[in-house]
């Protein structure tokens, strides 16, 4: 089983793992910067040698004389003792005094500034410098210039440069150490807000869904309870529907469960068959009426759990589904003496649950059948106009009063004196409305052409395909 990974280990082996690498650069330059302050404060020593030597070269006649001072060595015999070379090399090339072998650095101009560089002699590291310095002898040959060439063994300066590096380093490892211990403490405290968000989550009540509060929490983590409150907030609307579902499904079945029970026993006591076949039938009615009222009641509760981002969002072409929907439909139309009417306006695609959408398109046709009147008509319509498609349903039935029309959107709200010319459960239009905002549609109640009945028309938001 993978463990999980603790947000302080990572960050622990983020940082930690970069401060070793970081420790290790530094140190690199540390001792470079070290070794090249040493080079410095040697180096004025080595060109002051080079230079005191250079002071007591002359020539006569061709004659080069060399005179090399004590105090061209003596600024040497303070540290630890090194091994000291010098040569004074003439124009023809030939070493005048000093060390035959002892070659001068290249880049050496006469007249110029010392050139020191490090070199090798006599399998040693040495530091060498030289300088040309004229003599102004017409009489040499190949030249008026000798070289002063002077080096040293760098014992002594790689041991100064060591200790400067060594003294440095262990400050940097003590900064290191006490970096560490305050991160450490730091990670603890940045965590602490969210160890007792944790702890006050826990302790909360199994139905509390009110939002997480942002006190004390760190501005990083803000974003991710802003999601989680978000979510309990989708959360909390589902279980309000829920409870306000199942309240009215309880309060609306009891009283066809009531009629039912009595239609039964009427139809038990009655003696006469024909008393007996008019009791049945009644709670046949009944039975159908609440069996469709459940039916709707499971239409509405998918309805206000309908998620866009499920699989089930497919392009569908409204006019088509309409259609379908209208076919299905014409029986039950042509029972009750009603013409029912589609007009085709067209390609309409919208993006959709095409079984809500059916659901939806079911509803108002069926609304609109089982309260109009005999020998009237229904008309279905679709059509598309710029980034809108239109569905309406247009009856010629009692309509709606205006003030009436907030009102029907409502679970089991019917209309006062409409109980009697149908049996529907006040659930149709919830439906629709439930349906038309899962799909980001609007709903308008007209009366119909004429004035008389209602004209329901949804308009959705017309689908485009995306550009390549």
């Amino acid at each position: 089983m993978k463990r999980d990974a603790s947000l302080r280990r990572r960050v622990a082996l983020w940082l930690l793992p970069s401060l070793l690498v970081l420790l290790a650069i530094n140190a690199v330059l540390s001792y470079l910067g070290a070794l090249d302050a040493v080079n410095r404060a040697y180096d004025r020593s080595l060109t002051a040698s080079i230079k005191a030597i250079a002071e007591r070269v002359h020539s006569l006649e061709g004659e080069i004389s060399v005179d090399v001072p004590y105090s061209a060595f003596e600024v040497f015999e303070a540290g630890v003792q090194e091994r000291i070379y010098y040569a004074v090399i003439g124009p023809d090339g030939k070493a005048v005094t000093g060390y035959d072998d002892l070659s001068p650095p290249p880049g050496v101009v006469a007249d110029g500034p010392p050139v020191i560089v490090d070199g090798h002699y006599r399998d040693e590291g040495v530091r060498i410098g030289a300088i040309a310095k004229r003599l102004y002898d017409p009489a040499l040959s190949g030249g008026d210039a000798a070289l002063i060439v002077f080096a040293e063994t760098t014992e002594s300066r790689l041991k100064l440069a060591r200790e400067l590096f060594l003294d440095s380093l262990q400050r940097q490892l003590l900064l290191v150490a006490i970096g560490t211990i305050l991160v450490t403490f730091a990670l603890s405290s940045a965590f602490r807000p969210l160890l007792e968000l944790r702890d006050a989550i826990v302790r909360r009540d199994a139905e509390d869904l009110t939002p997480i509060a942002h006190g004390g929490v760190p501005a990083e983590v803000r974003p991710l309870i802003d999601a989680i409150n978000h979510h309990t907030e989708r959360l909390s609307g589902m279980l309000a529907a829920r409870r306000r579902f199942l309240a009215d499904a309880a309060h609306q079945i009891r009283t066809p469960l009531a009629v039912l029970s009595t239609q039964a026993e009427y139809g038990l006591r009655v003696g006469e068959p024909a008393e007996t076949r008019r009791a049945f039938e009644g709670l046949l009615s009944t039975l159908r009426s609440t069996r469709r009222m459940a039916d709707q009641m499971l239409a509405l509760s998918q309805a206000e759990s309908a998620d866009r981002s499920s699989g089930r969002i497919h392009v569908v072409d409204l006019s088509a589904l309409a259609r379908e929907v209208a076919l299905e439909l014409t029986m039950v139309a042509r029972n009750k003496r009603i013409e029912l009417a589609f007009e085709d306006g067209g390609e309409a695609p919208v993006e959709g649950d095409p079984q809500m959408l059916h659901e939806l398109i079911a509803n108002l046709l069926d609304n609109a059948i089982r309260y109009s009147p005999e020998h009237t008509q229904v008309v279905v319509a679709t059509g598309v106009s710029g980034d809108t498609v239109a569905l309406c349903v247009s009856d010629q039935g009692p309509g709606i009063p205006p003030a009436e029309h907030d009102k029907v959107f409502e679970r089991f709200y019917r209309i006062l004196g409409q109980d009697k010319k149908a049996s529907g459960s006040g659930l149709g239009l919830a439906i629709v409305r439930e349906i038309a905002h899962a799909h980001g549609a609007s709903i308008t109640l007209e009366p119909a052409q004429g004035g008389r009945g209602l004209s329901v028309l949804v308009e959705f938001p017309r689908f485009r395909p995306a550009r390549g």
